[in-house]
């Protein structure tokens, strides 16, 4: 593996630490857990957890590394089609947001990536078979900025695999690399949300149709 590093900035209200984003890494999501809980590391260790909250309004996911000192905190805004997501640092200010698009045929999923100053600055398209996003710039499909994959099967929990392509538009500032963890634990949040929706309507057809089938004696 190249030993090409990114710059993470974790502040805390006392201090600002650095940690060191690797080209390669897995978000992973616990198999048993009180809330939707995320494990982002390398092949030899953990360097950060995102945790679902328990009780908020909208979707937030908070992101805190191995210490437990905050990284960053995502917030999806309750007004909106699909997910949009707000990324804040710990100090509040805006290190970006990501935009669902819900109006597409083919792929399984897109989102449009902002900065902190609100500038599309990537698009994060899923291949057909729901396994792989491809973050780009957004006027040059082929200028390749990272990939988030994952197995065709997952086996009840996800497992993300991150692989930065593109060292300079991260290293720059253009794009926060914590935009990556959150892309992926937003997508899987959302197939859960989507995948315990069928669960519900395909319960209530069932019901529905046990009752019909017992009130004509079928």
């Amino acid at each position: 593996m190249k030993k090409l590093f990114i710059l993470l900035f974790a502040i805390s209200a006392a201090s600002a630490a650095i940690t060191r984003l690797p080209d390669e890494f897995h978000v992973v999501e616990r198999f048993l857990a009180l809330t939707s809980t995320f494990d982002v590391s390398t092949e030899v260790e953990s360097f950060a957890v995102a945790r679902k909250r328990f009780f908020s309004l909208t979707t937030t996911f908070d992101l805190e590394d191995a210490n437990q000192l905050p990284i960053a905190t995502a917030s999806s805004r309750f007004f909106a089609w699909g997910t949009v997501a707000d990324v804040l640092d710990p100090r509040g200010s805006k290190l970006g947001w990501i935009e669902e698009e819900i109006f597409r045929i083919i792929p399984w999923s897109e989102y449009k990536v902002f900065n902190h100053m609100n500038q599309l600055v990537a698009i994060a398209r899923m291949n057909f078979w729901g396994t792989e996003f491809e973050l780009y710039h957004p006027d040059n499909a082929n200028e390749i900025y990272a990939t988030i994959s994952r197995p065709f099967f997952t086996f009840f929990r996800d497992y993300w695999t991150v692989n930065i392509k593109n060292f300079q538009i991260f290293e720059s500032g253009i794009l926060d690399p914590r935009m990556l963890i959150i892309l992926a634990i937003y997508q899987t949040d959302k197939d859960n949300r989507d995948r315990m929706r069928r669960e519900m309507f395909d319960q209530l057809l069932r019901d529905h149709d046990f009752n019909n089938d017992y009130r004509y004696g079928y």
